[in-house]
C-alpha cells in the first residue's frame, strides 16, 4: 500500500531513460506458470540509482509525463509505452509484460475465486532484467514468466490475465499508446462501471498507506452512486500535471482523500482516488484525471467522512 507514496513523490522527476518496446518473435510454446517476483513500486519500472541515493530516474508507469499532451478536443494522449533498465542501477519492477507492441502493467492480484480468465493469448517469458539490451524488449517479454489470457467481458486489447499454482489472478492493463477524451472512454467502454458495479467500499488515506485495513460499505442511495459514475463518463480527461500545477500542489498525492473500492460482477476491482476539490483518478492510469461536480463531491465526502457504512475485514484485492 506504500506504492501510491512513492509514485506521487517521483511524479516531479522529469529526466527520462527509454527505448521503444516493438513486437518480436512469435509466441513462445505455451509452458507452467513460473513467476520471478520484483520488488515492486507502482510504475512499470522504476529505476533508482544507487541504494538510498537522492537522484532517481523513473518511468512513470512507462511513460515519461513530459511525453503526454492534451488531444485536439481537450482529451489526453498517453504515448506508447517505453521500458528500458540500466546495468548501473538498482531496478525495481512491478509485473510486466510486452504482447502485440503493447506493454501491460500489473495492475491487482485477486485472491477470492473468481472466473475470469478466458482465452490463451501467449507466455510471457520474464527475460527483461536490468542487463537487458533494447533488443531484449520485445513481444512476450517482460518482468514475469507464465500463460496469461484474456479476461472476460473485457477487450484484451485493455486488459490480460495470468494465474498461478495457488489460484491467484493478476490482471495487467494496457495504460498507453491511446487518446483519451472524455471519461466514459475508460469508465465505461473499457470497464464497463455503470453496466456491471455492484458494490461501492471505502477507505481514508490514512487507512491505505498505513494499511490498517478500514473499508467500509459506502451507505448511500444506489441513485447517487449511478449519478457520480455518469458524471465520471460525461467529464473531460485532464492531464494530473497540470491539474497540480493549476491548484498549487506540488503533486495530485498531495491531495488524495479517499480511495474507492467498485465491486465488478466478476470479482475484479475498480479502484479509484478522490482527490481534494473532486478530482478522480483511476489507479490503473495514473496521470489522467476527471473533475466531478462540487455538489457530488461535497455529498461524497460527507458520507466518508460519516462513516455511516458498514465495515469490513477485507476487500479480497491486493494492489501491491
Amino acid at each position: 500500500m506504500k506504492n501510491e507514496r512513492i509514485l506521487d513523490a517521483l511524479e516531479k522527476v522529469d529526466e527520462e531513460l527509454i527505448v521503444e518496446a516493438a513486437p518480436g518473435n512469435k509466441p513462445p510454446r505455451k509452458n507452467s506458470m513460473n513467476w520471478v517476483r520484483w520488488g515492486t513500486v507502482a510504475a512499470c519500472v522504476v529505476l533508482i540509482v544507487g541504494l538510498g541515493a537522492p537522484k532517481v530516474l523513473e518511468l512513470y508507469h512507462g511513460i515519461n509525463s513530459d511525453g503526454m499532451k492534451a488531444s485536439t478536443d481537450g482529451g489526453v494522449t498517453i504515448p506508447p509505452m517505453n521500458v528500458t533498465l540500466s546495468s548501473a542501477s538498482q531496478a525495481d519492477m512491478i509485473g510486466f509484460f510486452i504482447y502485440e507492441g503493447r506493454c501491460y502493467v500489473q495492475y491487482e492480484h485477486i485472491y477470492e475465486d473468481v472466473d475470469i480468465v478466458e482465452e490463451y493469448k501467449g507466455t510471457a517469458i520474464g527475460t527483461i532484467d536490468e542487463w537487458t539490451p533494447k533488443e531484449g524488449y520485445v513481444d512476450y517479454a517482460g518482468s514475469i514468466r507464465g500463460d496469461f489470457y484474456s479476461v472476460k467481458g473485457y477487450d484484451p486489447e485493455f486488459m490480460l490475465c495470468t494465474k498461478d499454482s495457488r489460484g491467484v489472478v493478476s490482471t495487467y492493463i494496457c495504460n498507453n499508446g491511446i487518446t483519451l477524451n472524455y471519461g466514459r472512454e475508460l469508465y465505461e467502454d473499457r470497464l464497463h462501471l455503470s453496466e456491471n458495479s455492484i458494490g461501492l467500499q471505502y477507505e481514508s488515506r490514512m487507512s491505505r498507506y498505513q494499511s490498517m485495513g478500514e473499508i467500509y460499505e459506502l451507505d448511500i442511495e444506489e441513485a447517487f452512486i449511478q449519478e457520480f459514475i455518469s458524471q465520471l463518463g460525461a467529464e473531460k480527461f485532464l492531464l494530473c500535471k497540470d491539474v497540480a500545477e493549476q491548484e498549487g500542489w506540488d503533486h495530485m498525492g498531495h491531495s488524495d482523500m479517499y480511495y474507492l473500492y467498485f465491486t465488478m460482477n466478476n470479482g475484479t476491482k475498480v479502484q479509484l482516488i478522490l482527490h481534494d476539490k473532486g478530482y478522480v483518478r483511476f489507479l490503473g492510469f495514473w496521470d489522467v484525471c476527471v473533475k466531478v461536480s462540487a455538489e457530488c463531491y461535497d455529498k461524497l465526502l460527507a458520507a466518508f467522512e460519516q462513516k455511516k457504512g458498514t465495515p469490513v475485514a477485507n476487500h479480497g484485492v491486493c494492489w501491491e
